[in-house]
């Protein structure tokens, strides 16, 4: 039987920019875990709630051949359990994802080609499966559903095509996206605009001036709109892009540009603003350039990087240094457009290995050898830098980021940010503790708190899978799977903690 513990702390922090203290009260249900049941994700919907996914073992008993059985569980706000559902889709899971207005999409690969899309809504609890029939060989390479419609981005035929389904309707829609150069071109983004019912896809085509960008816009299951974004710096390349649509219909584009045409590390971070197709302004901001960006290197390393600047800059040329980032889409507020981002790095360990080699006599003998094996990247700091309504950098400000490795850097977003007039909080899990920062109006770190993952009767043994993300308000969720040691000895549990900040 599961058992559902809870537990409720109230702790304080300082951080508004106006130095008042700030309260969370964090609410935290601990839900027994059981050998036969897979945790999968625990997902917002807004003030609906969350939806916990599971995989309980002896279900899949029942299921059909190649198919699989997933349970969807609804919690509201305070955390109180509520319906659940059993829903059946196919046992081979490419991709999926939760959008803002509570649905969460399950896509799946059949063996005929085709793919199964299971739609899940968090607020009915109800469900349906939409089979995505494809004409000719195709691959999908990345899809977001917004509104009644799915969007799947993928290529045929040595073409980039958007393939659109109506939710609703079941009615189709494949668009080709027109490029210069098919072999020659890559999709650098493909993102929804839950708020205004978008999804921009951006293409790098080679032209024969050299690369641009093309943004392609879509909506209500068409191409809306194209822009081509021309190089407007010598020397700076993009290579990550996001557009945010702003309330006057322009957009806001953001992201990290690269000294090469096809270069994977970055050097700093943009940001430009379309008006009708028109450039309203361009900047380019240096990462040595952030406050505190190089703070987690040691004091030696960031005075050589300091010498290294003052050297470039009697010369009048700029000194940089390659990251590897993973950006956030713009957080526009009160006319203010918020950036940020996670440095991230390759790691890699040494591994023995046995060969047999020639011993010159004709014999063959084992000799022990080394290689140098990648085991995924880690993090070494993120970075936040605000602009005012013309593009000019108001403040910024970087801090260490202490969190797990991870195998895919572009698909995790560590850090949940909640910002308004008052304040800027973030909260992100951090080896079985969540960490709360404030931050000011000008940037400035307020206040930074560990809060815990277990009550002060429990010592925390081991953690997987930690997660925190926004949820609403001043509201944000972290949950985990959790090895905890208490008067009942050591147990394993799922633990869901609500982090509510007062205003």
């Amino acid at each position: 039987m599961k058992k559902i513990f809870i537990a409720i702390l109230s702790l304080a922090f300082a951080g508004s920019s106006y130095a008042q203290e700030r309260t969370a009260d964090i609410k935290r249900i601990e839900i027994e875990s059981e050998s036969s049941v897979t945790h999968l994700s625990c997902n917002s919907i807004g003030e609906k709630g969350l939806i916990l996914i599971t995989k309980d073992k002896d279900k899949q008993k029942s299921a059909e051949k190649d198919y699989q059985i997933l349970t969807f569980t609804q919690y509201d706000t305070l955390l109180n359990k509520g319906k659940s559902v059993d829903v059946s889709c196919w046992d081979r899971t490419v991709g999926g994802e939760i959008s803002e207005d509570g649905f969460i999409y399950w896509m799946t690969h059949t063996k005929k080609g085709q793919y199964d899309v299971l739609l899940f809504d968090g607020k009915t609890m109800q469900s349906k499966t939409i089979t995505v029939e494809m004409e000719g060989k195709m691959g999908i390479i990345n899809e977001k559903l917004v509104g009644d419609y799915l969007y799947c981005y993928g290529s045929q035929d040595g073409n980039s095509i958007v393939y659109i389904i109506n939710t609703k309707t079941g009615e189709k829609n494949i668009v080709t996206l027109p490029v210069t150069n098919k072999k020659k071109h890559l999709c650098i983004s493909f993102e929804s605009d839950e708020k205004n019912k978008e999804v921009h896809a951006f293409i790098k085509d080679k032209e024969e001036s050299g690369y641009v960008l093309k943004l392609f816009t879509f909506s209500n299951g068409n191409l809306d709109k194209k822009y081509v974004i021309a190089n407007d710096e010598d020397g700076k390349y993009i290579e990550s892009v996001f557009a945010s649509k702003m309330d006057d219909g322009s957009y806001i584009i953001s992201g990290t540009y690269s000294d090469k045409e096809r270069g994977s590390s970055t050097i700093g971070i943009f940001l430009k603003k379309i008006d009708n197709g028109k450039k309203v302004f361009s900047t380019y901001t240096n990462y040595l350039d952030i406050t505190n960006f190089t703070s987690y290197m040691s004091n030696r390393k960031q005075e050589r990087v300091e010498k290294k600047k003052e050297k470039k800059a009697e010369k009048n040329k700029e000194y940089t240094i390659k990251y590897n980032i993973v950006p956030y889409r713009v957080i526009e507020e009160n006319n203010k457009y918020l950036l940020v981002g996670e440095a991230y790095y390759p790691t890699y360990t040494m591994r023995s290995y046995t060969e047999m080699v020639p011993t010159g006599n004709g014999g063959m003998t084992p000799k022990t050898r080394w290689e140098r094996v990648f085991d995924g990247f880690a993090y070494s700091h993120y970075f936040l830098i605000e602009f005012d309504k013309k593009g000019v950098v108001e403040w910024s400000n970087a801090a260490p980021l202490a969190v797990v490795k991870t195998w895919f850097p572009s698909l995790c977003h560590h850090l949940s940010i909640s910002k308004d007039t008052k304040s800027l909080d973030i909260v992100y899990p951090s080896f079985g503790k969540m960490n709360h920062i404030s931050y000011g109006y000008n940037g400035e770190e307020l206040k930074k708190e560990d809060i815990p993952y277990v009550g002060e009767e429990q010592t925390l043994k081991r953690y997987y899978n930690l997660q925190s993300q926004y949820w609403y308000g001043n509201n944000f969720v972290s949950s985990g799977l959790l090895k905890v040691k208490d008067d009942d000895g050591k147990r394993k549990i799922y633990s869901i903690n609500k982090i509510s900040f007062d205003k």
